[in-house]
């Protein structure tokens, strides 16, 4: 007869023997991994892109990022902990909607409970806020905020993700967050060609990203009781709106080359243009009763519109 009795907790099957020594940090380690993978790689990929660029726009040189001083990764490591504890906060709060949308993140398919997620999530916000601390106010503020944020976003009763205006707010505020705690950290000046790129791509977090992630959910939002534009407004008119703003983002961002005259927006800005043709054509071409892979295909758009734009500024000084 098994030693084992199954307990289903969160979906997610456990035993009733204690765990060996040697086993625990085996489990720990697995959290960890599906932590990770809850708080999706692709957007901590991003997130420190912006960090990163914010914080080193003006040099193209090889050799610099090569020898980026020690304290623009310990900025780096604790802004990526304040994105972890965020998404994670949010994967817990999500999901019923996140089962009821079919997601294959870790939480949602039951591989990781959400009990370990809360408390991943609360120990790596504790050593953002320790860490962010350490650098400086400067640093412990802009932390702060966007632990605050997160919070925000995701809480019960407050929760500014059931809106697609909230969403809005929150996803600029994080972008804008991030790309300062990228300045703060190196300590550099500010010209305005880095404003007007971090402006544009802020926008186009703000008025395509946080608007086009809904494409592929509003069967589960509705049932839940998100009122995005997805739900209200219907597929169509929403990808009009969603089409028109990311077109409008990125010939500004080439106005603002023309403007300043600063040819080193160009590229991004052509690629951002791009992206924004792109992103309108597979969103006013989808239909609401598409596959869900093919509804999602905008968001993906979106987010290879956003590494572009961000590569192309990292090969050559913005400032």
């Amino acid at each position: 007869m098994s030693t084992k009795t199954p307990m289903i907790s969160d979906g997610i099957e456990r035993s009733t023997r204690p765990l060996s020594p040697s086993a625990a940090p085996l489990k720990w380690a697995r959290i960890l991994l599906l932590c990770i993978q809850e708080s999706r790689a692709a957007v901590q990929a991003i997130f420190l892109m912006r960090f990163l660029l914010a914080a080193t726009a003006g040099t193209a040189s090889t050799t610099f990022y090569l020898t980026l001083p020690p304290a623009l990764f310990g900025g780096a490591g604790v802004w990526l902990l304040a994105v972890l504890s965020v998404y994670l906060f949010n994967g817990v709060m999500d999901v019923d909607e996140d089962r009821a949308n079919g997601s294959t993140r870790p939480i949602g398919r039951g591989a990781l409970s959400p009990t370990d997620a809360r408390r991943t999530a609360q120990v790596t916000a504790a050593a953002a806020l320790a860490g962010g601390a350490w650098i400086g106010p400067a640093m412990l503020t802009a932390t702060g905020c966007m632990l605050l944020l997160g919070f925000l976003y995701s809480a019960p009763g407050i929760a500014l993700k059931t809106s697609t205006p909230g969403t809005m707010a929150t996803v600029i505020g994080s972008g804008a967050l991030t790309y300062a705690a990228g300045i703060v950290c190196s300590g550099s000046p500010v010209p305005p060609s880095l404003i007007a790129f971090c402006t544009a791509m802020c926008l186009w977090m703000g008025l395509v990203g946080a608007v086009s992630k809904d494409f592929s959910d509003a069967d589960g939002d509705a049932r839940h009781g998100r009122r995005n534009w997805t739900v209200l407004w219907g597929y169509a008119r929403t990808a009009a709106v969603v089409s028109l703003s990311a077109v409008a983002v990125g010939a500004g961002l080439l106005l603002s080359a023309l403007v300043l005259s600063s040819p080193w927006l160009l590229v991004p800005g052509l690629v951002l243009l791009t992206g924004a043709l792109a992103l309108a054509t597979a969103a006013l071409t989808g239909r609401s009763d598409d596959s869900r892979s093919r509804r999602r295909l905008p968001y993906r758009v979106f987010m290879v519109t956003q590494y572009a734009a961000h590569l192309a500024a990292f090969a050559q000084p913005i400032g």
